[in-house]
């Protein structure tokens, strides 16, 4: 049976993530906490993992309520702005960008593997910090796409995952909106 990964950042007005932020960071705190995910994110920045393990810190945990973050995002409203919408066949996109880009590199952006929940503030500090990420110059941009490639079978596209973040980024903290990011299975 096939499935398609999907990541969504979502530009979200402070109500918004008052109202769901203490559910959602709630779940990415608990997943942050657990002692295997804590090993495996350690082995990960200390030797790499296969694509297979790292496929279980990947996938997020804000998708496991797909109902809740739905409603989050629907109060989001319709007339945000620009979001990001990134799928890949059988497996979770940011896997593609995880083994891409590596522990360290990925370390600048926010949250757990890109799922999310930033206020207005904490969106436009992390700014600099996501720029980082994807500052990359041709040789290096072709070796990540090639890596992202390696994991994302059935994918012959992944430069969503490299040139949608920042622009979005940039627009939503410009219209000083926060962020509520997750990756799922719909």
């Amino acid at each position: 049976m096939s499935y398609y990964g999907m990541w969504f950042l979502i530009p979200a007005p402070a109500a918004a993530v008052e109202r769901h932020g203490p559910r959602l960071r709630a779940l990415l705190a608990e997943r942050a906490a657990d002692p295997d995910n804590r090993e495996l994110l350690r082995r990960w920045r200390r030797d790499g993992l296969r694509p297979e393990e790292l496929e279980w810190l990947a996938s997020g945990p804000l998708g496991q309520d797909p109902d809740g973050l739905y409603d989050a995002w629907n109060d989001c409203g319709k007339e945000i702005g620009p979001y990001v919408c990134v799928s890949a066949r059988n497996r979770y996109p940011v896997l593609g960008l995880a083994h891409a880009l590596g522990p360290e590199r990925l370390a600048g952006l926010p949250g757990w593997f890109g799922d999310m929940v930033l206020t207005p503030e904490e969106a436009e500090a992390a700014l600099p910090a996501v720029e980082a990420v994807f500052d990359l110059d041709n040789a290096a941009r072709a070796a990540a796409e090639e890596r992202a490639l390696e994991v994302l079978r059935g994918t012959d596209d992944v430069s969503g995952l490299f040139d949608a973040v920042v622009p979005v980024w940039r627009a939503t903290v410009e219209a000083g909106h926060g962020m509520i990011g997750a990756q799922l299975i719909p």
